[in-house]
């Protein structure tokens, strides 16, 4: 009998700003920071998914007040640090919000944010805004995060 390959749902997210490290349920610590601060992903507004290496990520955004992103600064919600690539991210790179259910994203940093989605690619430059769909992909720096709206966001590995 052949083996079948398993399913891993990936339930929760440790909350340290700077791991988001995704965990299997029923976790009770996080084995990539040992912090035992952990989350249901899916029961966040927004979600952003990502990868630290060979390890999955995802950092929950409030939709109350702005989120920042940004590498290496105590000021930040998500702190990229961790990711390879992250010296190519400014210390405070990026700010996403929720107006009456429409998320942006501004751009805080100096070089270009690119937001990447089926219609095309968006350049956000510099002291501007871009609006954020469910499945767009967020380039900041050289790191790519996928932006994903509502309860039950979740991912499978």
């Amino acid at each position: 009998m052949a083996a079948r390959p398993q399913e891993l749902r990936l339930e929760l997210h440790c909350l340290d700003r700077r791991c988001g490290t995704l965990l299997p349920r029923g976790a009770e610590i996080c084995d990539e920071c040992g912090g035992t601060a952990l989350g249901q992903i899916g029961h966040n507004a927004a979600v952003l998914f990502g990868e630290a290496g060979d390890r999955p990520i995802g950092f929950g955004l409030a939709a109350t007040r702005p989120n920042v992103i940004g590498r290496a600064s105590r000021e930040l919600d998500i702190d990229l640090a961790r990711c390879p690539g992250s010296e190519s991210v400014h210390r405070r790179h990026a700010e996403i919000t929720a107006h009456e259910g429409t998320w942006s994203v501004a751009h805080l940093g100096r070089n270009p944010l690119v937001v990447s989605r089926p219609a095309g690619t968006v350049v956000v430059q510099p002291g501007t805004t871009c609006e954020l769909r469910s499945g767009d992909w967020l380039q900041v720096g050289r790191i790519r995060l996928h932006f994903i709206v509502g309860r039950g966001a979740r991912a499978e590995r």
